[in-house]
């Protein structure tokens, strides 16, 4: 190869110069631009908001000494704010016995004084076309 072509390779098979510039060598948006690159604080431009990338929450307040509501007002130490705080109990006693009700047999059914339970359905195109 030839002294006189040194730059950029494109492709392997045939080396020469570029045609034209090639943006992946510039750091700022480029020759086709005048103004610097955004990324990073050197050579920031100034026409740019600059803000950190991320802020520390604030500092809490001092603690209270005392969160108690006072020596007037005496609070059970078996109460909590989940509730009374007691051991799990279990109640020892058999089970409710429940009544039956006296409902009729078989044989109590009369079949010719039942009531109709369908109601009247509407007719459709298919019951009128029968002959």
């Amino acid at each position: 190869m030839p002294a006189s072509m040194d730059g950029a390779w494109v492709g392997t098979w045939r080396p020469h110069r570029p045609r034209g510039l090639i943006s992946a060598q510039f750091p700022s948006p480029g020759p086709q631009y005048s103004i610097p690159g955004t990324t990073g604080f050197v050579g920031h431009s100034p026409t740019k908001a600059r803000a950190p990338a991320y802020t520390f929450r604030g500092t809490k307040p001092p603690a209270a000494e005392s969160c108690g509501p006072g020596p007037c007002y005496f609070v059970a130490p078996a109460i909590t704010r989940n509730g009374k705080c007691v051991a799990p109990g279990a109640h020892l006693c058999g089970r409710p016995t429940t009544e039956t009700t006296v409902t009729p047999g078989p044989s109590e059914y009369h079949f010719c004084s039942a009531s109709p339970t369908r109601g009247v359905c509407p007719g459709s195109a298919r019951a009128l076309l029968k002959p």
